[in-house]
């Protein structure tokens, strides 16, 4: 599992971009799985993207 997690200064980075961006982004992929995550979120409808979250953070779905 800890090599799933993205170091806090990474996350602090794509923070300080969205506070200092002209234009922000709506999403910054940012972290271990990021972009895979999202490219599923634009492939699945909602529930079964709901439904693979929840399962993943091990909430009952």
């Amino acid at each position: 599992m800890a090599k799933r997690l993205s170091p806090p200064a990474v996350i602090a980075d794509a923070i300080g971009k969205a506070v200092s961006a002209r234009r922000p982004r709506t999403r910054y992929a940012t972290g271990f799985g990021a972009r895979p995550l999202m490219t599923l979120r634009r492939l699945l409808p909602d529930p079964a993207y709901d439904t693979l979250i929840s399962r993943s953070v091990g909430l009952p779905r």
